[in-house]
C-alpha cells in the first residue's frame, strides 16, 4: 500500500492582538503588524485578517483583509485582496481593492482592479489598472473554507 500526501493549501489567519494600554471599547480599532524584522514565506499561504493590517516587514504569500497598508520599507510579493488599500512599499502581484492609494514612494508591479485608483505623484506602477462596477469583483476572502465547515 502506497500513502500520497495530499496537497492542501496552507492558510495564515492574523488576528489582532488585545491591547492592554487600550481604553475599553478602543480594541477594535487595533491593527494588526507584521514588523520590518519580520517576513512569512511559502508556496500556497494566504494570509487573512478581519480588520486592519500594516506590513512593514517581507510577505511571499496572498493576503485578504478589510485594509491594508503596505509600510513604507515593505515588500509584498504576491496577491493582494483589502477593501481599502494603501501602499507605501512594494507590490509585486495584483493588488483588488475596492479603494486603492499609491503614495508617493508606492512600487508596484502588477495589476490593480479597483472601483477607486489614486496614484499620487512620485508613485511606480508598472501593470495594468481596470476599473470594476462591482464590489464583489474585488473583495477579500476574509474566510477559509475549513472555516466556513467548522462554524458554519
Amino acid at each position: 500500500m502506497v500513502f500520497q500526501r495530499r496537497h492542501e493549501p496552507k492558510t495564515l489567519t492574523v488576528v489582532p492582538a488585545e491591547v492592554a494600554a487600550l481604553p475599553p471599547g478602543d480594541e477594535n480599532n487595533a491593527a494588526s503588524v507584521i514588523g520590518k524584522d519580520m517576513s512569512i514565506e511559502g508556496q500556497s499561504i494566504t494570509v487573512r485578517c478581519k480588520g486592519t493590517l500594516r506590513v512593514n516587514g517581507v510577505i511571499t504569500a496572498d493576503l485578504h483583509c478589510n485594509e491594508l497598508v503596505v509600510g513604507e520599507e515593505a515588500i509584498i510579493t504576491g496577491s493582494v485582496a483589502a477593501d481599502q488599500v494603501r501602499v507605501f512599499g512594494a507590490v509585486h502581484g495584483a493588488i483588488l481593492g475596492a479603494n486603492v492609494t499609491l503614495h508617493p514612494s508606492a512600487r508596484v508591479d502588477g495589476d490593480i482592479h479597483s472601483q477607486s485608483l489614486t496614484i499620487e505623484q512620485g508613485a511606480s506602477f508598472d501593470g495594468r489598472s481596470r476599473k470594476v462596477a462591482n464590489a464583489a469583483e474585488v473583495a477579500p476572502q476574509l474566510e477559509t473554507q475549513q472555516m466556513h465547515r467548522a462554524y458554519g
